[in-house]
């Protein structure tokens, strides 16, 4: 009997030692998150070539600094896109990020210029205006007519991507868009796909010269 009582006191003991894990760092059982700010801007913009200097997180859990992770780089000696991931994961498991986007844009000139009248392959017009070599802006980038039509800024990267990047509130409807793929296929030719909430879809969209 004495050893059954000792056998239920030890599986007491392993349990309560468990929860006490789970709950490391605050008595009184609340999880605390890691809070991640990415110092500086969220986007950067740069010409091939550039030199870039990542700037980091501040990241705080309950308050205190805490360590966080980098995952990306950006090679500026190549045209394109690049996500920099920082990652700080709790002692229990849970993850929080923040997310820097690289664009490096390509020190030739282009050869395109997209401004201009265009139309959605649906008809729904559009007005493309051109910033400078590599830089425009689109007044109805999903190419639908209406509060949900989206006006954004996008970059020819290096005459073959096009990238939108991520814009909050960018419809009248308050809309946050960015584009996952887009490409020039000539000057009168060009198309993306979007992500910009469960009305766009994945749907490519095409644009045709006007």
């Amino acid at each position: 009997m004495k050893n059954i009582f000792k056998g239920i006191l030890c599986i007491a003991v392993l349990f309560v030692s468990s929860c006490d894990k789970e709950t490391t760092g605050d008595v009184n059982g609340i999880t605390n998150f890691a809070v991640l700010e990415v110092i500086g801007e969220p986007l950067i913009v740069l010409t091939q070539g550039d030199t870039y200097t990542d700037a980091g997180a501040e990241v705080t859990l309950a308050g205190e600094p805490f360590p966080y992770t980098t995952q990306g780089t950006a090679n500026t000696n190549v045209p394109g896109v690049y996500k920099i991931v920082y990652l700080a994961t709790n002692d229990l498991g849970y993850s929080a990020s923040a997310t820097r986007t690289v664009v490096v844009l390509s020190s030739a000139p282009s050869i395109y210029n997209l401004e201009g009248s265009w139309a959605r392959n649906n008809g729904s017009p559009a007005e493309v205006v051109r910033i400078s070599d590599r830089e425009y802006t689109h007044n109805n980038a999903g190419g639908v007519v209406g509060d949900n039509a989206l006006m954004v800024t996008f970059y020819n990267v290096d005459d073959d991507l096009l990238y939108i990047p991520r814009q909050e509130n960018a419809s009248i409807s308050g809309i946050t868009v960015e584009s996952a793929d887009g490409y020039i296929i000539d000057n009168d030719h060009f198309n993306w796909v979007l992500n910009a909430s469960g009305f766009y879809g994945s749907l490519l969209r095409v644009f045709s010269r006007v």
